[in-house]
This record gives structure tokens, C-alpha cells and sequence, in this order.
């Protein structure tokens, strides 16, 4: 029998939110990271992702990277779940090392374990679904402790502002996961409507489930440079607190999407149905999209965290 391991959370807070920023000073009278924001709710995108990600991950298995700019801000949001990690990166240095430093901090803390990787500025209507999807990644990572597992979301229409994730399509996708041919980035109109209409291709979430080993000999392949110095950086003060800006704007810039997962073999996907109501809210557009849309559904159950 396979011994089921932990199941640890990664939660990516640390972006600043560019493309919003006229947005939200418009709507708070300064610029707030949307991940901070309470867009028509009590809780910010964060606290709900850290509220949506609790039945399968308890608080204290949870790290939530942030900017070392957003630290008390995230702490101050963070304050009622007791137990989540707080790792903050002392500068931007891309989305690759933005993932790879709270890695080898949960790497430290629990070498054996398997990780979810989740953003804190996704909407999603159905909980439930997406828990369930998850869940099933899960079970993939154990069955195979060198299994890469993304979250692929069954697309509604031919967007040409998300990444694409073309499947085999020997699987269903939706249980069992399928294999990754190849992954496309923000098509032109031609390629997304061929995509769509192809019926084995699904917006890339860039949510994934892998054994935290697995996911750093990703990052060991394909940005070694990176690997190395954060590592060192690392051993040689213990934790992120104890890395200066000054060591940490030396290292070298790579995006997690195109040059560590993107250039990766072997990957497989698992789709979450369209009913799940997921979008990447990144535009002004889709963010009040998503909230016209929130705000036509009749209220979810609240969902209890995990034990």
C-alpha cells in the first residue's frame, strides 16, 4: 500500500499587480497588490485562497511568499489563520526564483512531502470542484513520486491573453491525468480558435501537484544557475529573512512558466471543467467580469480546513 505523504501548500503572493495598478488606486485611493485586495468581500484574494486551499492543506502545512515591500501587510491579512509560514523574497528576481525560495525552505522543513502550487490572485466560483481536481493530482504524485501534475482549465472561449496547455487526449483529463504535448503562449486569434475548437487543449492555471524533489530537479535541469546560488544563499544564512537585497538582486531573472515548466518533459495535466468558473484575475476586465459574475450565484457552503 502507498503511504499517503503530506500535502504542503505554496501560495505565490508576491507579484505587484502592474496591470491593475490604475484599478485599484482608482477604487482605494493608492496602489495595492490586487492578491491584497478586497474586491466587493471581506476577504482579500489572498484570504480567500488561503480559505479556498484548507480542506486539503491545513494552515500549518500553508507558506505564502510575499515581497519583503508586503510583509506586514501580508502578515496583518494572514493574522486569523494560525500556523501559515510567511517567506519573503527580498526582491523581484522573476516568478522563477519567486517559486524556487519558498521550495527550499519547505524542502528543509519536509524533504518527503508533496507540494501544491496555487497563486493568491485566481477566482474560482466552485470550491468544491477545484478541491476535487487538486485531490486527484494528489493521488497521481503519490502513484508517482516523479509525476509533474498542472491544472489545466476546460476554456469557454478562445482567449488569447492566457497560456494554453495542448493535451494528448488519450485520457480523460478530467480523472485521470493526460499526458502534455506542448504548452502555447498567449495565441494569436487564428491559433486560440483552433485550440478551442480542438477540444484537447485547456488554459493553463499554472496550479500543479509534484513531490517537492521532483519539482526541484525541475529547477536543477533547466535553470542550474539559479539553482546553485539560491541554494548557497541559503546554507550560508539559513533562512530568506537572512538574505540581503544586495545578494538577492545578483541572482540571475528566469520565469517559472517558460523556462523551468515550460521547458520540462513528461508533464501531465489534469482539467478543471469550466463549471468551476476559474479565471486569472490579471485585467481590469476580467476582474469585473469575474465579480458581476460572483455576485449572480447563490452563496457556497463554507468550507472547513483539514485536519
Amino acid at each position: 500500500m502507498l503511504r499517503k505523504r503530506e500535502l504542503h501548500a505554496l501560495v505565490l503572493a508576491g507579484g505587484f499587480g502592474r496591470r491593475l495598478e490604475p484599478f485599484t488606486r482608482r477604487l482605494f485611493g493608492e496602489t495595492v497588490p490586487k492578491q491584497f485586495c478586497r474586491f466587493a468581500s471581506h476577504r482579500s484574494l489572498l484570504q480567500q485562497t488561503v480559505e479556498r486551499t484548507a480542506p486539503l492543506v491545513p494552515h500549518a502545512r500553508m507558506t505564502v511568499v510575499v515581497d519583503r515591500s508586503q510583509t506586514e501587510r501580508a502578515r496583518a491579512q494572514l493574522e486569523g489563520f494560525r500556523g501559515i509560514a510567511l517567506v519573503d523574497q527580498p526582491c523581484d528576481r522573476g516568478t522563477a526564483a519567486g517559486v524556487l525560495l519558498p521550495l527550499l525552505d519547505l524542502f528543509v522543513r519536509a524533504p518527503d512531502a508533496i507540494v501544491l502550487l496555487a497563486a493568491s490572485d485566481h477566482g474560482v466560483a466552485d470550491d468544491a470542484a477545484f478541491l476535487a481536481t487538486v485531490a486527484a493530482a494528489r493521488r497521481a504524485v503519490e502513484a508517482d513520486r516523479d509525476a509533474i501534475v498542472l491544472v489545466g482549465a476546460e476554456p469557454d472561449s478562445p482567449n488569447t491573453d492566457y497560456g494554453w496547455i495542448v493535451r494528448d487526449g488519450a485520457a480523460d483529463g478530467l480523472t485521470t491525468p493526460d499526458r502534455v504535448v506542448r504548452f502555447v503562449e498567449k495565441p494569436d486569434p487564428r491559433c486560440a480558435e483552433e485550440l478551442f475548437a480542438s477540444r484537447r487543449s485547456v488554459w493553463n492555471t499554472m496550479v500543479l501537484v509534484a513531490h517537492v524533489r521532483a519539482l526541484w530537479r525541475c529547477f536543477a535541469r533547466r535553470v542550474p544557475t539559479l539553482a546553485r546560488d539560491m541554494l548557497c544563499l541559503l546554507a550560508r544564512g539559513g533562512n530568506a529573512a537572512s538574505i540581503s537585497v544586495e545578494e538577492y538582486a545578483r541572482l540571475d531573472v528566469a520565469n517559472f512558466s517558460a523556462d523551468v515548466i515550460g521547458a520540462s518533459s513528461g508533464l501531465h495535466v489534469l482539467t478543471l471543467p469550466a463549471a468551476a468558473g476559474w479565471t486569472d484575475l490579471g485585467t481590469e476586465l476580467r476582474l469585473t467580469e469575474w465579480l458581476a459574475r460572483q455576485r449572480s450565484r447563490p452563496p457556497s457552503s463554507p468550507l472547513g480546513e483539514a485536519g
